[in-house]
C-alpha cells in the first residue's frame, strides 16, 4: 500500500497530470454532449423507453471511449518521464521491487482511468436524459451493462498499455507513438489491406467498439472483453520482464 500511496503522490503533483485529465475529461464532455443531441434529434416518435435509454448509453460510452488517447499518453509519462529525469533511480531505491513499482502505478493509473470514465458518463447520462426526455427513457437496461463495462475496459486498457509501452521502451515519445500506431494507424492501414479485417479484430479497438455497439457481432461479448483484457495485462507482464533489465 506504501507503494500506490507513493506512486498517487507522485501523479498528483505532476501538471502533466491535470492537463491530461482536462482535456481528456472536457473533450470527450463536449463530444458525447454532441453526440448524444445529434442522434437524439434523429430518432422517430416510435422510440420506445428502453431503446432510448439504451441510444443514451452507447452515445456517452463513445465519448468515453474518445477520452482514451490522453489516458494512454498519461500511462506513458507516468513512468518515462521518470527514466527521462533519473527519477527512477530514487523509485528504485526507496521500493527495490521494480515489479512492485510498476504494479503501484498500473493500479493508481486503473483508478483514474475507472474515475475518468465515470466523470464523463454520468453528466453524459443525465444530459442525454434530459435532451430525451420526451421518449420517457426507461433507467438502465440489463443490456447497458455491457456497454458500460466495454467502454470502462477500453479507458482502462489503453491507459494500461501506454504505462507499458512506456516501462518497455523508457521514452516518451517512442511509447506514444508506439501507443498511436496501435491504436489508430495500424487498424486504420488493416481495413485496406487483404485479410486486413481479421487481424482487426484481434486488436483492441474492434472488440471495444463491439462492446459500445459500433460494430458489427464479430464473436461473442465474453471472447471480446477476453480480448480487451489480455491487451490490458499481456503488456504489463512483458514491462515487468524488461523492468528487471539493469537501468
Amino acid at each position: 500500500m506504501n507503494a500506490v500511496a507513493a506512486e498517487w503522490i507522485k501523479l498528483r503533483t505532476l501538471r502533466s497530470t491535470w492537463w491530461a485529465l482536462g482535456a481528456g475529461v472536457l473533450t470527450a464532455l463536449a463530444l458525447t454532449a454532441l453526440g448524444a443531441s445529434t442522434v437524439i434529434s434523429r430518432w422517430d416518435l416510435g422510440q420506445t423507453g428502453e431503446h432510448a435509454s439504451m441510444g443514451i448509453i452507447v452515445a456517452v460510452y463513445v465519448g468515453v471511449v474518445l477520452a482514451q488517447l490522453p489516458l494512454g499518453m498519461l500511462g506513458t509519462l507516468t513512468i518515462s518521464s521518470e527514466y527521462t529525469s533519473g527519477m527512477i533511480h530514487t523509485t528504485f531505491v526507496a521500493t527495490p521491487s521494480r515489479t512492485r513499482v510498476l504494479l503501484a502505478k498500473a493500479s493508481v493509473l486503473g483508478g483514474i482511468a475507472i474515475a475518468v470514465s465515470l466523470l464523463i458518463a454520468i453528466p453524459g447520462y443525465l444530459y442525454g436524459q434530459a435532451v430525451a426526455s420526451g421518449f420517457d427513457p426507461t433507467p438502465l437496461p440489463a443490456a447497458a451493462w455491457t456497454v458500460v463495462g466495454g467502454g470502462t475496459l477500453m479507458i482502462v486498457m489503453t491507459t494500461l498499455l501506454g504505462l507499458a509501452f512506456g516501462a518497455i521502451f523508457r521514452n516518451g515519445v517512442v511509447a506514444i507513438s508506439m501507443l498511436v500506431v496501435l491504436l489508430v494507424l495500424v487498424p486504420f492501414v488493416g481495413r485496406m489491406l487483404p485479410g486486413g479485417e481479421v487481424v482487426n479484430r484481434i486488436l483492441p479497438g474492434y472488440p471495444a467498439l463491439q462492446l459500445i455497439e459500433q460494430v458489427p457481432d464479430t464473436m461473442p461479448d465474453a471472447a471480446a472483453f477476453a480480448v480487451l483484457g489480455t491487451w490490458a495485462v499481456a503488456p504489463l507482464l512483458i514491462a515487468v520482464l524488461a523492468n528487471k533489465r539493469v537501468t
